[in-house]
């Protein structure tokens, strides 16, 4: 089944008219029929059958079928906070960690980035991948991209979450499951709100990682090999998936 998403505003009857880049798929790269189905869903948790009723030339006409819950959303919900990277690495971790399940996605100017900011021509990719991404993956709901953030800004947003988790490749002793264990063992089977603060190129700095120790976030080693940051970003992501979804 292909699946697509289309905004909320834009579900709102019983047959709509697709969006021109989508009209296009559909009738031209896919090359599908009336009577085919397709999947819409809106970013907030609904989805919909949509049968094709209607093509020509310059529209694609679906008539949608009753909506329903999306069951493609992990029970946690997983904040990456994640400093800025190379163009491309930066967006390998916002689509893999879309497919994955990741939540919300802030980016971060830390002291080791190297990467320019994001100009709107940047951030409207970002938000195509991870649309694109939702739509692969079954996603129901998008992550949202927030404005970059300075890592006191982040770590001002701390109180909205039960752990906070900041990975170091200076930490020793501590790590992942060590931190899943101790918050389990005081909060039981309580799915957490996870803040995950991954680094840029060059990791944090000690000073950041002693900021972050102050804002009460748990430094953890993810192991004795060295990742690039964009992989530490998804197999931490994955393992603390893994543990409550």
């Amino acid at each position: 089944m292909h699946r697509f998403y289309l905004p909320p505003q834009q579900l709102h009857s019983e047959y709509i008219s697709l969006p021109e880049q989508l009209a296009h798929q559909v009738r031209n790269v896919l090359r599908m029929r009336i009577g085919e189905v397709i999947t819409l869903f809106d970013g907030e948790g609904t989805e919909y059958d949509a049968t094709i009723a209607d093509i020509h030339r310059d529209d694609v006409t679906v008539q949608l079928g009753d909506p329903r819950p999306c069951v493609g959303e992990p029970r946690l919900h997983l904040t990456l906070f994640h400093s800025l990277l190379k163009k491309d690495r930066f967006e390998w971790a916002l689509e893999k960690g879309t497919e994955i399940g990741v939540s919300r996605f802030v980016p971060m100017h830390t002291a080791r980035v190297i990467a320019e900011g994001a100009s709107e021509i940047k951030r409207a990719r970002w938000q195509r991948i991870v649309i694109e991404a939702a739509e692969l993956a079954g996603r129901g709901i998008l992550p949202p991209i927030d404005e970059i953030h300075t890592l006191p800004q982040a770590f001002a947003r701390l109180s909205a979450f039960d752990l906070a988790i900041f990975a170091w490749e200076e930490a020793t002793g501590y790590t992942l499951r060590d931190a899943v264990r101790d918050y389990r063992a005081v909060n039981g089977d309580k799915v957490p709100r996870v803040a995950l603060f991954i680094g840029a190129e060059g990791g944090f700095t000690p000073e950041e990682a002693e900021a972050a120790r102050a804002a009460g976030c748990k430094i953890v080693t993810l192991g004795r090999r060295v990742m690039r940051a964009e992989t530490a970003s998804i197999a931490a992501a994955a393992a603390l998936l893994y543990e409550w979804s």
